[in-house]
Formats: structure tokens, C-alpha cells, sequence
């Protein structure tokens, strides 16, 4: 490192301008740019201090600090031909000759090894390392290459494939211009700025680092964070002076953030007639296709204001929010007269219309889905301690009703499905705890999403989670290595996130075996519950390493029987919390020395006290007598910091047991005696977590 370091340190920007592409590309696109760049500058021998990637609607851009000019030199020793084929009397054959020749070696640079009693050529080989910027010539055009995207085109003679078209390339080592090419763009110290400010002529980058300023002086906000700063600075600023505010949006704010490169803010009104639509309907009409913001009074009361984010120029601004209201205009009338009719009919007269809704192939109909949802809700006591199963029955009924709906059969309010159910429901006259249990069991849409808001809402969520995720394993849609196109992973996730986040708790394998259950009763097909199992632990392990939990902790807390999620979750929690005490280690040690001394299955029979015959195994097993209890008392009421002190306190007495005991002792009867004792001890200390899955610390 220090050899690296006293070598001349340099700059590199990759900035690849194309047409505008598609928001839902960019953050992936980048990401990749990041990774295959590092790891070709690996495998090339160039080392760097950091690496970071940005991108706006128009631009991916990479910056790599502290490139060394010059790959590392390497030496290393290769081995050739035998000897014996090498030479032939003496001389040097075709095969020793060629040998030399590739490896730009005279006869007297060569060794002789001798191996498994034959004897080899072996030669010293030095290369010294070449400049960064060949290697970056040679190894640009292929990563930019392989980028890929949902979509991508050809455009030009070479048939190379982008997302959209490539209009320009800045590639710099510092000063110098890595003149690669692809999709017939050579690489340049060219960097045009937005497309609406200034001259539209390039500006000619005299370095790498100055990248940055001389972005921004050309009207481009190069960072995402930046921009979403901007566009939302911006956005109440216009709405300060009307006395409103933001009706906030992260996920819309993201998506704007993505499509500019400069902010500007139109505002204008729809007309008011439409405030008598759920506000809920009002905002997708807004925000899908079109993306505008909407605005709200002090007291949430929605408005008839909205907001438009353009990328940059403030021309026509009055113009533009005119058509931008007459577009608006016809959402909303189509989305007045989705509801108005609606409302007409009652809800569950739709359910019979479920028969002619696919759900997946060779899996009947989401009328099936329904009828499988409502018999699970009927089961509600037994698998969730849930007792007003008729109302969650009635839900689950209910739930899938609107798809047919004009509203949420309308592509661009698809995402309306539950929501506009539970709306219809409440306008009908439904309880309360069936219409919000409808409008919530989406929920959530992704891991860190709103979660639905009432226990109804949050049973019928998971069971409308692993009917899908049990219904792609029957139809064989299982995911594989990167790909799920079913997201079937993700249906995992929520559940989880789900059962972590409102403290849910259930033995998920009893839930994988009910709803298989009742897909054998109702469909005659169900999948390898085991298997499903084995899934779901796998995503639990990935989601709490996600969580900041260390991997073995993870593994230490996740064997439980059944499948208890939010149990193995405080678990983790409460170890984790204790690898931070002084002493951790320690107690962690003697723990697990208890079960590395057991034969593998190994089961107990009782003890016998009158066998101990020293004051150390007695001393132990009556403080484990006596604590028993209490660890017992702790781990049943989750109290699992509690139960790792009563454990921890035990430490000094299990560390001086195995110091001085002969726990295989050469008397058989004593050596099963004392393998009896630690089964016991392990029998409950374990039941916290595998201590001996638990790395113990070296620092």
C-alpha cells in the first residue's frame, strides 16, 4: 500500500451523455457502471482510493479518485515443459525453444525443478505494469458495453445496444482524453451542459476534477439527493405564497428528481367539482403518467392546486399549466365517472365476476384465490390468535371484489386496487373493520413501505402474500439466481417486514402448512411445504444481515423449530446488544464450550447429583438449578436481554467446571453423569441462541 501510495495519484471521470432515459433505469444502470468498472480495474492490477457514481436523466457519470498512473509490476514463477521434452541431447527441442520465446527469456534465464520425481522448466517472470490509460481504453468499451436495461436499441452502424442513444462521451485521467469508442462516439474532454441553458456549445475540460464546477456553471445538478432537494425547496416555495403545502411524496419526488436536470415549478388548478372525488383517486389521476404534485391546506384539507416540475426554463410557464390542466381535466372526468358508476353497484355482486380473472395459469381463477383467502381468514384463531373471524372472513371475501371495478380495472388507477375497495365498502355501509382490512392488505408494497394499519388489515395481508408466493411454487415459478420475475422474493420480504415491524407473532411453517392445506382441498395441488420453508429462512437471513445484524448472529438465532420470525428477530437483537458489554466473548466461549464437549445428538438421560465428586460440577449444577427457573421465565416472556444476563452470570462457574472437571472421564459411569448435565444445561441456555454459531471476537 505504501509502494501505491508514494506513485502519483490521479483523477478519472466517465461521463456518458444519451438521450433522455427512462427514470426506473438509472439507479441500476449506475450501479452497474460502478461495479463492472472496480472490478476490471482490479483484475487489471490498478488500484483506487474510492469510487462513486451519479446520474441524472441524461447522463451516468463515474469518478474514481486516487488512480495510480501505472499498473502494479508483478513477478511470478511459470512453469514449462518437462525437461526431458525440452531437451534432446543436450540441445533445446521445438517445444524448449517455443517455450523461451513466449516468455522473452535467453536459455540461461531458465531453472530447472524437479517434481514427483521428474523434472520441469521453470522461469521467473517479471511484467511491469503498463499506463492506466491503455488499460482504460482497452477495458472502457466493453463495460460500457455490458451495461444492461430492461429495453435497449441500436441506433448506428455498429450495432452496439443502449438504452437510448449515446450523443456524447467525457472520459479524462486527469488532463489526459481515454479516447475509447462505442456506438461510434469517440471519447472526448467535451461536456455539454443542459439542454436549455446556455449556448449549447461544449465546454473543453481541462482536467478531471474540474468536473464538478464546471457541471454545475453548465446548468446541471449532477446528484440525485441535490436535485430532490431542489425540487421540493422548490415546490413549497411556490406554494408558500398561496398559504399551502405539499402534500408529500417520496416516491413521486424521486421520480421527478430522476427526470430533471434543473428545476423549475409551474402551478395550476383543476376545476372544483373534482375535490368531491376520494382524495385518494384525485392524486393517482395526478401523479401517475402525468407526475404532478399535489397541495393541501394547513389543517390536510386537499385542494384543487397542483404542481408540475419541469427540467429547467421558466418560458410559457401560464401556457404550459393551461394544457397541463386540460390533460388533468380528462383524467379526472374519466375518474368521476369510474366512481359514480361504481357506486351503483355493490361491492360483492362483483365477486361472482371473479370467476372469469385469471390468477395464475393452471391455478383457476381469483374467484379460487378468494374462496382459499376466506378460509384461511375462518382459521384465524388458530393460526394467528385472532378471534373475530367472521368480519376477517368477510374481508377476505371482499378483498379482490374491485378488480373488476371500473376504477381499479382502469390501467392507470391499477394501483388503486384494495384501496378503492375499501373505499366503495365504507360508502356502502360496511364496518369499519372490514372496509380498512380491504383497503390496507396490499400493504406493503416493498420492504420500508407503509404497512397496513389494523390487525385485519395485516392478517389478510399475509395471507394474501403467501397464497401468491405458495401459488408460483405449485405453478413451478420458483426464483431462480437473479431472476424473479414474479417477485416472488419480494412477496417473502413483506411478509417478513410484516411480522418484524408490527411484532406478528406466528410460526410461519404452521402458516405454509394451513394454506398449502387448503390449496389441496380446494385446487388438488400443493407444493413442498419444507421447501417454502427453507425459502422464507434464507430471506429471513438475508433481511436481518440487511438490518445491521451480524451474519453469526444470524445464524446462531435462526434454527428454531417452526419458524418463529419475530422471536428469531429479538433474539438477534438482544445478542447483538450484548456483543457491545464488556465480557461478551467470554460468556460466549463458555457457552459454547458446553455443547463442542457433546457428542453430535447427543440426548440426556437425568442427572445423578450423588455422582458429582468435586466442588466445582456441584457448584455449577446448583447455581444452573437454581436459575433455571428464571432463564426459563425470561425466554417465555421474550425477555431475552434478561435471560443472557441469568446465562451470563453463570460464565465464571462454567469457564472454573471446564478448567478443572474431566468431563470424559475414564470412570464411564462419571463421564455419562457429566455429559448428562451439560445436555441439560444446553437444553435450556440453547434455547436463546446457538452460542456456538457465535464468532468470538479477536480484537
Amino acid at each position: 500500500m505504501r509502494k501505491r501510495r508514494a506513485r502519483e495519484m490521479k483523477e478519472f471521470i466517465l461521463e456518458i451523455l444519451t438521450e433522455e432515459l427512462p427514470a426506473d433505469y438509472l439507479k441500476p444502470a449506475a450501479a452497474q457502471l460502478k461495479e463492472k468498472t472496480e472490478k476490471g480495474l482490479k483484475e487489471k492490477r490498478i488500484g483506487f482510493d474510492s469510487a462513486e457514481v451519479l446520474y441524472t436523466v441524461r447522463r451516468l457519470v463515474l469518478r474514481v479518485k486516487g488512480v495510480p498512473a501505472r499498473q502494479e509490476d508483478i513477478s511470478f514463477v511459470k512453469k514449462g515443459p518437462r525437461h526431458d521434452i525440452a531437451y534432446e541431447n543436450g540441445k533445446l527441442t521445438a517445444i524448449g525453444k517455443k517455450f523461451l520465446e513466449a516468455n522473452g527469456l535467453a536459455e540461461g534465464e531458465i531453472k530447472i525443478r524437479e517434481e514427483g520425481g521428474k523434472k520441469f522448466l521453470e522461469a521467473e517472470i517479471s511484467e511491469k505494469g503498463i499506463k492506466t490509460e491503455k488499460v482504460l481504453k482497452d477495458i472502457l468499451p466493453g463495460i460500457t458495453a455490458s451495461i444492461s436495461f430492461p429495453k435497449s436499441m441500436a441506433w448506428e452502424a455498429s450495432k452496439a445496444r443502449f438504452a437510448r442513444p449515446v450523443r456524447s462521451i467525457l472520459c479524462m485521467l486527469d488532463d489526459a482524453v481515454i479516447p475509447f469508442v462505442f456506438a461510434g462516439v469517440k471519447a472526448s474532454r467535451k461536456l455539454y451542459g443542459h439542454k436549455y441553458h446556455g449556448s449549447g456549445k461544449p465546454l473543453l475540460l481541462k482536467t478531471a476534477g474540474a468536473y464538478f464546477a464546471a457541471v454545475k456553471k453548465a446548468g446541471v445538478i449532477i446528484r440525485q439527493e441535490d436535485r430532490e432537494a431542489a425540487v421540493k425547496a422548490a415546490l413549497e416555495a411556490a406554494l408558500e405564497k398561496q398559504g399551502l403545502k405539499l402534500l408529500e411524496d417520496a416516491e413521486l419526488l424521486e421520480k421527478v428528481a430522476s427526470s430533471v436536470e434543473a428545476v423549475s415549478v409551474n402551478t395550476g388548478e383543476f376545476d372544483a367539482k373534482y375535490l368531491g372525488l376520494p382524495g385518494e383517486v384525485t392524486v393517482t389521476a395526478m401523479r401517475e403518467h402525468q407526475r404532478y404534485f399535489a397541495a393541501v391546506k394547513k389543517g390536510g384539507a386537499f385542494t384543487n392546486t397542483f404542481l408540475n416540475v419541469r427540467d429547467g426554463g421558466v418560458k410559457n410557464s401560464a401556457v404550459i399549466a393551461k394544457q397541463h390542466a386540460k390533460v388533468l381535466f380528462a383524467r379526472l372526468n374519466d375518474a368521476e365517472f369510474f366512481y359514480n358508476e361504481d357506486l351503483k353497484v355493490p361491492l360483492e355482486n362483483n365477486v361472482e365476476k371473479l370467476k372469469d380473472a385469471v390468477f395464475i395459469s393452471g391455478l383457476g381463477s381469483m374467484h379460487d384465490k378468494t374462496m382459499r383467502l376466506k378460509a384461511l381468514a375462518e382459521k384465524a384463531a388458530e393460526l394467528f390468535g385472532y378471534d373475530d373471524t367472521a368480519a376477517l372472513a368477510e374481508a377476505a371475501f371482499l378483498s379482490k371484489a374491485d378488480l373488476v371495478t371500473n376504477m381499479a380495472g382502469e390501467k392507470e388507477f391499477a394501483e388503486l386496487r384494495g384501496i378503492i375497495g375499501g373505499i366503495y365498502l365504507e360508502k356502502q355501509g360496511k364496518p369499519e373493520k372490514i372496509y380498512r382490512a380491504v383497503a390496507g392488505h396490499y400493504l406493503p408494497n416493498a420492504a420500508g413501505d407503509k404497512l397496513p394499519g389494523t390487525r385485519e388489515a395485516l392478517i389478510l395481508s399475509v395471507l394474501d402474500k403467501l397464497d401468491n408466493l405458495t401459488g408460483f411454487y405449485i405453478a413451478g415459478f420458483k426464483p431462480t439466481g437473479s431472476k424473479d420475475p414474479y417477485a416472488v422474493r419480494r412477496q417473502a420480504l413483506n411478509i417478513i417486514y410484516i411480522i418484524t415491524e408490527k411484532k406478528l407473532d406466528i410460526r410461519l411453517r404452521k402458516l405454509i402448512d394451513a394454506v398449502n392445506g387448503v390449496y389441496n382441498e380446494n385446487m388438488g395441488k400443493s407444493a413442498d411445504a419444507g421447501e417454502i420453508e427453507v425459502f422464507f429462512r434464507q430471506r429471513q437471513e438475508n433481511y436481518f444481515k440487511e438490518r445491521g445484524i451480524d451474519y453469526d448472529i444470524v445464524a446462531a438465532v435462526s434454527g428454531g423449530a417452526g419458524l418463529n420470525v419475530l422471536e428469531n428477530y429479538e433474539k438477534a437483537l438482544a445478542i447483538s446488544a450484548a456483543r457491545k458489554n464488556p465480557g461478551f466473548n467470554e460468556t460466549v466461549f463458555a457457552a459454547a464450550r458446553i455443547s463442542n464437549i457433546l457428542p453430535q445428538d447427543y440426548e440426556g438421560k437425568g442427572v445423578d447429583p450423588g455422582l458429582f465428586d468435586c466442588e466445582d460440577e456441584k457448584a455449577l449444577y446448583r447455581a444452573f438449578a437454581d436459575s433455571r427457573g428464571a432463564m426459563e421465565e425470561e425466554l417465555n416472556a421474550r425477555n431475552y436481554a434478561e435471560c443472557y444476563g441469568v446465562i451470563n452470570r453463570l460464565k465464571p462457574l462454567i469457564s472454573a467446571y471446564f478448567d478443572r472437571v474431566l468431563v470424559n472421564s475414564p470412570d464411564a459411569a462419571k463421564k455419562t453423569n457429566r455429559l448428562n448435565m451439560l445436555s441439560e444445561m444446553k437444553e435450556v441456555i440453547y434455547r436463546l441462541c446457538d452460542f456456538s454459531k457465535v464468532v468470538i471476537d479477536r480484537d
